[in-house]
């Protein structure tokens, strides 16, 4: 396959009136290798469990803009891979930036301050600014690659202080979130502190690897087997080792998709996992933007903070 990303990012152009606080704060201070991840939604509570299986949730995409279908999909996601026996720590939106483009895509500033807008309506799911301030394409994997070393280390690193510890780290980071002087080193505090028994840790919980398993539609999932959109061996990478959650509108033919000989989803067919969602069906960015071009109300369509921010904004008039 060619090296055409599907899911890519590269630096943002351009400065967004309005921000908030968080992206100003990294964007301005911190270099493209040097964003952290938040953790501050980040739940780590069964690490004595035998059957202890971490995973944590990503989703790659333009969120052009964010709709409650995106953030439902966490939690729709979250629910089958517990029901698999998962303990779910948390979720990231991933947004790719300028690099992509894609028609109509705004700048990943704005991207960023609707997807923190949109997150605050949930448990899961955080914002992972890395991949869209990065100067070139980034693939899926990578960014999948990252966030389970970053998610990792705060892993280790709360287990290895205690779940009192974890509890006053987690009231912090609340704290901090909805505090003016949110900044990278609020993020980073508990996200980069070494751990010094990590081999001792992983000996005595075999299972507490953490896992980033890839959120996505049945059209990112099709288009897996489709030739020259992704690296062959990548998606080999993202199947076996990370895995996916795939959530259709409609999943009529995924069956027979996962079935069908030779290729590498029915290679991998144990490590998807596939449902179907109706109730968010045909909600998406696309018809929100064609909604918003019309004059039409997109209420209940995405958070009402995200609405408050495409009209202060002006944003798909």
């Amino acid at each position: 396959m060619s090296a055409k990303p599907i899911h890519s990012a590269g630096p943002s152009q351009g400065t967004a009136a309005g921000l908030g606080g968080n992206v100003a704060a990294v964007w301005g201070s911190a270099g493209t290798d040097d964003i952290p991840l938040p953790t501050d939604k980040l739940l780590i509570s069964r690490v004595h469990d035998v059957d202890h299986r971490p995973v944590v949730l990503v989703n790659c995409g333009s969120f052009n803009p964010p709709t409650i279908m995106h953030l439902r999909m966490f939690d729709v996601a979250a629910q089958v891979l517990r029901k698999a026996g998962h303990d779910v720590l948390g979720g990231y939106m991933s947004p790719v930036n300028d690099a992509y483009h894609k028609p109509g895509l705004l700048p990943a500033q704005h991207r960023i301050a609707m997807c923190q807008r949109a997150v605050a309506e949930s448990d899961l799911a955080m914002v992972d600014m890395w991949e869209a301030a990065q100067p070139d394409a980034q693939r899926s994997l990578v960014v999948l690659d990252r966030v389970q070393q970053a998610v990792q280390r705060h892993y280790n690193n709360a287990v290895a202080r205690g779940p009192h510890q974890q509890q006053h780290d987690q009231q912090a980071n609340r704290r901090a979130e909805h505090s003016s002087d949110h900044c990278v080193d609020a993020l980073r505090q508990t996200a980069e502190t070494p751990c010094s028994n990590l081999a001792a840790l992983q000996q005595q919980h075999p299972k507490s690897q953490v896992k980033a398993v890839l959120v996505c539609g049945a059209d990112v999932l099709e288009s897996f087997i489709k030739p020259g959109v992704w690296v062959e061996e990548q998606v080999r990478r993202i199947l076996g080792d990370h895995g996916v959650v795939c959530i259709a509108r409609n999943s009529q033919g995924l069956d027979e998709l996962l079935q069908k000989p030779g290729t590498l989803i029915s290679e991998y067919k144990d490590n998807i996992h596939v449902t179907q969602d109706p109730a968010t069906a045909g909600i998406s960015s696309t018809q929100i933007r064609k909604e918003l071009g019309q004059g039409n109300t997109v209420k209940f369509l995405t958070p009402n903070k995200v609405i408050e921010y495409i009209q202060q904004q002006n944003l798909f008039a």
